[in-house]
């Protein structure tokens, strides 16, 4: 027999309340989306660049050698007929919108942009308004012509965006910090982009290197917006350790208390390309004065963050991570295919494995293909790690006058 919806929300509430006061953000677990500003590309744009970028994805596969090629095969596990198009159909509510629902963890794909107006006119617009098409989805023309780094996934590809403009996406959460003081914390992803269709596809948009200016665009950003007292930095957690390493591994993650109303800001290194960050890590092994943490590898001097997207690829990996001290992210879904087939096996191995981020692109149930895959945020924006920390098992609540089971027992 079901359980009246009173008691399942109870339950659920109970599960949540009263976490152990010494709990560190490293031992809690958070719900939060991928691409979180995605708006889904126009159909014709798609059918345009699909046979573009299929035939740059087979040569670029032909290229790899085979740890390359068994690296993305990991990150990028599902089959899919239409790869370009299936694996984009997603899309999300507002920002502000996914955190008043609990997630607590948001993704920002950054392109900079020093002039303004680099993005505003993409390429298969281009083309498809010289063919006579005149309806295409508007963009944000005001965002996309101020200066400054702009959010969205892909240059000419997928580019319709929540908000466009990296300073505005920052303003977003600041202003919900400011109406929800005490928040749990939020861990904010960050993806430099380098683009490079320009160099194979004649007129596409030639993206800007991600250089030394990008990265301290990055932090000026930060601190206007938000200012250092609402970030979580590596100082904070290398304190006196030789190394940011090190002091994650010592445990010196902020506590939970000390956390509430503050955001950390997480690099991913796309491609796993840490050359990419020479300029950010120049002189600062450990990220010694930065203000976002940037992923690596276990024996890395600033490995604190460690990306598993994968939760199925490599059983215990995660597990072993989370217990030596790292901050793992992973992914319950990749590339549309969980939620197409409804299959909750990748979602419940990433919660199941005590990653303390997991990302989905499906907040919501039903979702928009119709069924109940779904990674609900949870109540109040975490939970007890179940792998990092002794989390108190959840007492379900009585209904009002009723008695315990021991004396129903008598």
């Amino acid at each position: 027999m079901r359980a009246p919806a009173w008691l399942i929300l109870l339950a659920a509430a109970a599960a949540e309340a009263a976490p152990p006061p010494d709990l560190r953000i490293n031992q809690i677990q958070v719900v939060g989306t991928h691409n979180s500003y995605q708006l889904p590309p126009d159909p014709r744009v798609l059918a345009a660049m699909a046979p573009r970028l299929e035939a740059l994805y087979r040569e670029m596969q032909a290229r790899m050698t085979p740890e390359m090629k068994a690296r993305f095969l990991e990150e990028h596990p599902n089959p899919m007929a239409n790869a370009f198009a299936d694996g984009l159909d997603y899309l999300h509510p507002p920002l502000e919108a996914q955190l008043r629902a609990g997630a607590r963890s948001l993704e920002l794909d950054l392109h900079p942009d020093p002039e303004g107006g680099r993005y505003l006119d993409p390429l298969p617009y281009r083309e498809l308004r010289a063919a006579g098409e005149a309806d295409l989805p508007p963009l944000h023309a005001d965002a996309l012509r101020a200066p400054g780094l702009k959010v969205f996934h892909l240059a000419d590809v997928d580019f319709r965006s929540l908000c466009p403009r990296f300073r505005d996406c920052l303003r977003i959460l600041r202003n919900w910090s400011d109406a929800n003081p005490g928040h749990s914390p939020v861990f904010v992803l960050l993806e430099p982009k380098t683009g490079g269709l320009d160099r194979a596809i004649p007129g596409a948009t030639p993206v800007p290197p991600f250089d030394a200016a990008a990265f301290d665009e990055v932090e000026a950003s930060l601190l206007a917006v938000l200012g250092r007292k609402r970030l979580i930095t590596p100082d904070d957690v290398r304190q006196t350790a030789p190394t940011l390493e090190a002091g994650a591994r010592a445990g010196n993650w902020p506590r939970l208390a000390e956390a509430r109303g503050r955001f950390l800001f997480l690099f991913i290194v796309p491609g796993r390309n840490l050359a990419l960050f020479a300029p950010y890590l120049a002189g600062r092994p450990s990220l010694e004065g930065r203000l976002a943490f940037v992923q690596g590898e276990p024996g890395m001097a600033h490995a604190a963050f460690v990306m598993v997207d994968n939760a199925l690829a490599r059983p215990g990996e995660i597990e072993r991570l989370v217990n030596a001290g790292h901050l793992v992210r992973s992914r319950a879904d990749i590339d549309t295919f969980e939620a197409r087939t409804n299959d909750a096996t990748r979602r419940d191995r990433a919660l199941a494995s005590g990653a303390q981020i997991v990302s989905t692109d499906y907040l919501l149930a039903p979702n928009i293909f119709g069924n109940g895959y779904q990674v609900a945020p949870f109540p109040g924006g975490f939970r007890c790690n179940p792998v990092a920390a002794r989390c108190p098992a959840p007492e379900v609540p009585r209904r009002p006058g009723a008695r315990p089971a021991r004396e129903r027992a008598r």
